[in-house]
């Protein structure tokens, strides 16, 4: 026998269990396609009783997860395994995941890092300004020539206008991402003829070609900066594995947002509702904004989901106080939406498929409002 022979009858174990393992990663595959867009349940009162917002799968437990992986783990593997299945058809669900920081304070005062925000004299110092040295004295005897006219008195600048108190000294207090991250508005599909419930699945932007949920979400970061809160945002999309595994995707998001910025308290996943018949406009200022939802998930093994859901009932409250009509009434599904993961995690549902984009927008501006007075009165889980 050659040594080629025998180098090859010596691995034939290897190669064998080689061969088992891919071919069960791709039987793991088989029959795992995502639903239809078609079948997309809307989140509704009827709905709210099935927990079907989104139809939220979780995970099988560990021990099955080791023999049968889920989707997710098993086009990794394969990936590993098969490099070329990253090139060959198999779409890369890795992406750029930088989340996005505005901090609250003004020119290079700004903290940069979460250890500038906690230690003011690490940050950027500002140039002092250089005091102006007197012209040269007029020697005595001499004439100081002819009398100039008096200057003109400049201007007043007008003053800048006062930013509000910074919260929490600056760090990172509110957390926002998008577990539908495709989820848009009639507005921007002006040629759409809706008539049925199904028509609403159109109303979506899966590349984010259009504006979605994620502008509004980025309309709601800034607003909250400008009003003194640090806030994170997550712009990232949870579509690559299929619907039915948007809230394992977007559950590493939250986990990304919590471990990147531990001193978030409250952590929002903002969602636009998709439900024909539901009355999701009011006016103020004789202007329509979109009504906005609270979703809290209501399940035994969930062990701070009342404190969830009075934070939640304490912002709806508070909108209303200053806008009676924005809000609709909560749910309470038996589902769990990441809401495990921090006392003060919510979802927000910003209109629904047939609010216009600016309506969104208006109505976040509320939402910013409302929640800055509950975080400035320490009135949320985990305040000092």
């Amino acid at each position: 026998m050659s040594p080629i022979d025998r180098n090859l009858w010596t691995a034939r174990p290897l190669l064998v269990a080689y061969v088992l393992v891919i071919t069960a990663m791709i039987g793991l595959l088989v029959n795992r396609q995502p639903p239809a867009a078609g079948t997309v349940p809307a989140m509704s009162e009827s709905t709210a009783s099935s927990g079907a917002h989104g139809a939220e799968k979780e995970p099988p437990p560990l021990w099955l997860q080791f023999f049968r992986p889920g989707l997710p783990a098993a086009q990794r593997m394969l990936r590993t395994a098969l490099p070329v299945l990253a090139v060959s058809g198999m779409p890369a669900t890795e992406e750029r995941r930088d989340l996005r920081f505005l901090w609250t304070g003004q020119g290079q005062q700004r903290p940069q890092t979460l250890f500038q925000a906690a230690l003011p004299f690490l940050r950027l110092q500002a140039e002092p300004v250089r005091p102006v040295s007197p012209g040269p004295a007029i020697p005595s005897g001499e004439s100081p020539g002819p009398e100039e006219p008096p200057p003109v008195p400049a201007q007043r600048a007008p003053e800048p206008a006062r930013r509000p108190p910074v919260v929490n000294g600056g760090l990172p207090l509110v957390g926002i991402y998008h577990t539908h991250d495709y989820e848009a508005y009639i507005s921007e599909f002006p040629d759409l003829a809706v008539s049925t419930d199904q028509d609403l699945v159109q109303i979506a932007s899966y590349d984010h070609s259009k504006p979605t949920i994620v502008d509004i979400g980025e309309i709601l970061a800034h607003r909250l900066r400008d009003l003194g809160v640090t806030t994170v945002h997550a712009p990232f999309r949870h579509q690559e594995l299929g619907y039915d595994y948007a809230y394992q995707s977007s559950r590493a998001t939250a986990q990304q947002i919590l471990r990147e910025a531990p001193t978030v308290k409250v952590l929002l996943d903002l969602h636009r509702d998709g439900n024909m018949d539901l009355d999701a406009t009011t006016y103020i200022d004789g202007l329509p904004v979109a009504r906005v939802r609270c979703v809290i998930g209501a399940r035994d093994d969930l062990t701070h989901w009342q404190e969830n859901l009075a934070f939640c009932e304490a912002l709806m409250a508070k909108m209303e106080e200053a806008n009676p009509g924005i809000t609709l009434p909560t749910l309470t599904p038996q589902a769990r939406y990441n809401q495990d993961l921090l006392p003060g995690a919510i979802l927000l549902e910003i209109g629904n498929a047939l609010n216009t984009f600016d309506e969104a927008a208006r109505a976040v501006d509320h939402v910013a409002e409302a929640l800055v007075e509950l975080l400035r009165a320490g009135e949320y889980p985990g305040a000092p």
